[in-house]
């Protein structure tokens, strides 16, 4: 029997046979050499010789792929313990299993490395029921300690897919939910999930997981109508790897290894209409894996496009976005934080003038507001020396420090390192600072949900959604050198100037916002939420594959108008709502003129279940906590979903 390092296999110093899931191989061509082995713990493996699927006591290493979606068979016996993903041939098992139809039922020190090696600390957390299913495995299927044993028939993390009969060439298409009626949203964009191997996915321990964005995007491709099940009818590629700190860069090296490896799809564009989405500090900078993912689009929460290493002296400034291919996300801020800071009584409710506290109804706060960190290890920044916090040069790239030091004690600026009032002051400053940290911010998306204009500093910084919205329409962006003048700046900005501000920001705060997954608290539809306003992103972009983005606006009107919160153009009785900019209620079911000047009727959309204090006594709202039992675990697929019994028919009022 052949070494299977001789024959192509490549794995981390240290590897042992017990911690093979980090091993993957060099090309098809060297893995087809290898026809068995023995694996310590589990036994000897044959495999097929025309498509070799590897189960090294988890690793599934795909060495071959049948060109064609024909009707690939699994090994014998793989559904009885495993999953068979139909459209590769490959058998899928839960963490507990091994072999090539899931056989052998791992224990003892197999299984604990196994459970190792995904960030369990132990068996009992590896395979207890709290590790929950994508879509709850659509009841098609029950959920294993986080993956979903599919019926017979269905596969995917989800259970969502199944081949479409035969056709005459014997070919077969793999479909999403194909008995339950679903079909792709109209207005795009088409998004082709790749179905990886568990090891990259469900096996991985999503407890610790602190940012749970990729996790609601992947269900709310399904109840969106964005996913669809057959790859050459996409418009766009997700890996749904999860990316959350450099220690996660090796995982999307295989899956973008395997893709390559299994099918033909990636290997066609070169990665360009492939995307993940990375929500660590550092963006792409911290998983990316050189020329194999220099072309695939990154989402991610960091815009730094122009290096800052040198002026910091830190590698760890380095550039990160690319403006051609990236896009910047706003962080999600759970229920519980937006509760934690006040921003669920934003003043961007309609009912704010009326219902808010009296304390927090007129701007009487600060002209100028920060609460924070302003030293990375915490300690006082001093007011008599620059620089004030010596031990942490690179922390906010010098901008807290910057405003600190040169405004702490100015009358009208509150440049607090805490603040009792926290959420009082949100609401009531006219001005909120929302600065880097160790890399992206996240106050900035407090004070644009809060109601309170927000100050962005960071050159070479793109914020969220740009260059598709301009911060300055709503926010004061100021540049690094002007932090000393900061108070001029801000002085200049006259009533009529930040009246239009104010009333520009409340459809620029429902773009900030995950309302289809936290609920309503600005009287919204969920419309123009963060999760639509990235399809919304991605459909243009398949429109109008050539156009750089700071010209995609002008090119693709249907974006223009949903950026302005605004009816699409040239559809007249569009099932959506009305928008706003310059002051128009959006979400309000007023008709408004498209881009030609041509006015819609707009067709009034049942607002999403509320979770603001505001909406409590009003007698024709839904509350989202009379819906489902956890508000701070939203159902799958989102709000809009409660009640319609399927994720299929999850109502899509504007798609």
């Amino acid at each position: 029997m052949p070494d299977v390092r001789a024959s192509g296999l490549s794995c981390p110093a240290g590897t042992s046979y017990s911690s093979l899931s980090l091993c993957y191989w060099s090309s098809p061509r060297a893995a087809a050499t290898v026809q068995s082995w023995h694996v310590v713990g589990v036994g000897s493996t044959t495999l097929p010789p025309r498509w070799l699927v590897w189960t090294l006591v988890g690793a599934a290493c795909l060495a071959s792929w049948m060109h064609g979606t024909m009707a690939v068979q699994c090994h014998q016996g793989c559904t009885l313990h495993g999953v068979c993903n139909e459209e590769l041939g490959r058998c899928d098992c839960p963490r507990t299993r091994a072999g090539a139809a899931c056989e052998v039922q791992l224990t003892g020190e197999p299984l604990k490395q196994r459970c190792k090696s995904m960030g369990f600390s132990g068996i009992s957390s590896c395979t207890s029921e709290k590790n929950t299913c994508p879509n709850n495995c659509l009841r098609r299927g029950t959920c294993v300690a986080g993956f979903c044993l599919c019926q017979p028939g269905f596969f995917g993390n989800d259970c969502g897919l199944s081949m479409v009969p035969a056709g005459p060439n014997g070919t077969r298409t793999p479909v999403v939910l194909s008995d339950r009626g679903y079909t792709p949203r109209a207005a795009g964009p088409r998004v082709y999930i790749y179905d990886l191997p568990p090891e990259l996915t469900t096996w991985r321990n999503d407890d610790r997981l602190d940012r749970w964005t990729t996790r609601h995007f992947l269900e709310m491709l399904t109840a969106t109508g964005a996913r669809v099940g057959d790859p050459a009818a996409a418009d766009w590629f997700y890996l749904p790897v999860r990316l959350r700190s450099s220690s996660d860069g090796h995982v999307l090296r295989r899956a973008l290894e395997y893709v390559q490896a299994a099918q033909p799809w990636f290997n066609a564009t070169g990665g360009k209409d492939h995307f993940v989405l990375a929500v660590g500090d550092m963006g792409r900078l911290e998983s990316e894996r050189g020329p194999l993912s220099a072309n695939v689009t990154f989402v991610s929460h960091w815009g730094l496009y122009r290096s800052k290493a040198e002026q910091l002296q830190s590698p760890h400034w380095r550039a990160s976005h690319r403006n051609a291919t990236d896009i910047v996300l706003p962080v999600y801020l759970t229920l519980r934080k937006l509760q934690k800071f006040g921003i669920l009584g934003s003043r961007h409710h309609p009912k704010f003038a009326t219902v808010a506290p009296p304390d927090v109804r007129e701007r009487n706060g600060p002209l100028f507001w920060f609460a924070g960190r302003v030293c990375q290890d915490s300690s006082p920044p001093r007011t008599d020396v620059w620089p004030n916090c010596p031990k942490a040069m690179g922390y906010s790239a010098m901008t807290r420090q910057a405003v600190y030091f040169h405004h702490w004690n100015r009358t009208g600026f509150a440049v607090l390192r805490g603040d009792k009032q926290y959420a009082k002051h949100m609401l009531t400053a006219k001005f909120c600072f929302g600065p880097m940290g160790g890399g992206h911010g996240q106050r900035q998306f407090q004070a644009a949900l809060a109601g309170c204009v927000p100050v962005v500093i960071g050159d070479g910084v793109l914020e969220a959604w740009e260059p598709y919205l301009d911060w300055n329409d709503f926010g004061v962006r100021v540049a690094e050198a002007d932090i000393p003048r900061l108070h001029t700046i801000l002085g200049a900005i006259g009533p009529e100037e930040y009246a239009r501000k104010v009333r520009s920001l409340r459809c620029a705060a429902q773009h900030m916002a995950f309302s289809s997954v936290t609920g309503a608290y600005m009287g919204e539809s969920g419309r123009f939420d963060a999760f639509e306003t990235l399809l919304a992103v991605l459909a243009a972009r398949a429109r109008h594959p050539d156009t750089p983005p700071e010209l995609l606006r002008q090119a693709d009107p249907v974006l223009d108008a949903f950026m302005d919160c605004r009816e699409r153009p040239g559809v007249g009785g569009d099932a959506g709502v009305a928008g706003a900019k310059g002051g128009t209620s959006a979400d309000s079911g007023d008709g408004k003129a498209n881009a030609g000047g041509k006015a819609l009727a707009a067709v009034k959309v049942q607002p999403l279940c509320s979770v603001s204090p505001y909406d409590q006594a009003d007698p024709g709202v839904t509350m989202c906590s009379s819906l489902y039992r956890n508000p701070f675990q939203p159902p799958a697929g989102g709000l809009r979903c409660v009640g319609a019994g399927d994720l299929a028919a999850c109502p899509r009022p504007w798609a």
